[in-house]
């Protein structure tokens, strides 16, 4: 992100030295004092953004939010498929996010409810887009914008580490007050566990999917998570070629099409869950379900330095356990 920002209240120094540590660069920041009004950034569409004072609340999508609150930053509002088929709420991709703190504002993929945003009068509604693609439908989206100002934050072009570093530096635009070194420390120590956890299952594959009563789907590099931990060295099938860049669906007679000692299945309710994939031979009959390697993924983590981590770590503890057993 392109930003520019006459920063207010000191921005916390201690912050300012954690992105300079993590490389991170604000390009064309005004470093105007306290008394500085107004406040710009370009946002992952290009759109510049003017505010006569920096934003004090904002909506975002749940897992931006969750990031955001890693960060001790609160939403006035989180919108997102929230809803599970039984009524519950769902917090597969929220992080550690309370939801008792803020309203939800939308729980139907792709829709906000216009008047809950209209009453909170956020300064700022933060919307996440895959690959150019917002996660609003384009009515809804046309509607917002004539509500708040919108900033589009991309979330699956490029690397784990871009996109977590673009999401600290809107944290601290956003105000911000932690020191983010521990933070930053924890991130860092997880990605090298992985790193050395994969040396040590010396090439083993590994699979991440996602299943519905039709067919697998196997996750492809198209998730920055896969294509990272492809990076660090772990051993994940990646299909050549897909339905999208996302998966490649496959029908169930075809489940060990990609031999793998490792499966990992998607936690979202997106997905069938293993008590519900106990009945289905194709499944059962697989090598890595036999010998009772089966772990669980987020293809969504929350990307926040904390939020990688705890991925990352859990991810590893599930790694070490199949290598040992």
């Amino acid at each position: 992100m392109d930003w520019n920002r006459r920063r207010f209240l000191g921005a916390a120094a201690g912050l300012a030295a954690s992105l300079a540590v993590a490389g991170c660069s604000r390009s064309g920041a005004d470093d105007g004092g306290v008394g500085d009004a107004g406040w710009s950034f370009t946002d992952d569409r290009g759109n510049l953004i003017e505010l006569d004072s920096p934003p004090r609340t904002f909506v975002a999508y749940t897992g931006i939010a969750g990031a955001l609150w890693d960060y001790g930053l609160v939403p006035v509002g989180v919108f997102g498929a929230l809803t599970r088929s039984l009524g519950s709420t769902d917090t597969s991709i929220s992080g550690n996010l309370d939801f008792s703190k803020t309203d939800m504002v939308g729980q139907l993929w792709g829709q906000v409810e216009l008047e809950k945003i209209a009453a909170l009068e956020p300064d700022v509604v933060i919307v996440p887009q895959l690959r150019g693609s917002a996660l609003l439908d384009e009515a809804n989206l046309d509607a917002v914008k004539g509500l708040s100002s919108v900033l589009f934050v991309e979330t699956a072009t490029g690397n784990i580490d871009s996109i977590v570093q673009d999401i600290v530096q809107l944290a601290v635009e956003l105000g911000a007050d932690q020191d983010l070194e521990a933070q930053r420390e924890d991130y860092r120590a997880a990605r090298e566990r992985i790193s050395e956890v994969a040396s040590s299952l010396k090439k083993s594959p590994v699979l991440f999917v996602s299943a519905d009563p039709d067919t697998i789907r196997v996750s492809r590099s198209g998730f920055p998570i896969l294509a990272d931990l492809t990076g660090l060295g772990l051993a994940v099938v990646d299909p050549a070629e897909g339905s999208s860049v996302y998966v490649e669906k496959l029908a169930w007679e075809m489940a060990d099409h990609y031999p793998a000692d490792m499966i990992f299945l998607d936690d979202r309710p997106s997905s069938l869950q293993l008590d519900s994939l106990g009945t289905n031979p194709a499944w059962s009959n697989l090598p890595a379900v036999k010998a009772g390697k089966v772990g669980t993924w987020n293809p969504e983590p929350v990307l926040s330095y904390a939020g990688i981590a705890r991925t990352y770590n859990s991810l590893a503890d599930q790694l070490l356990a199949f290598s040992h057993s």
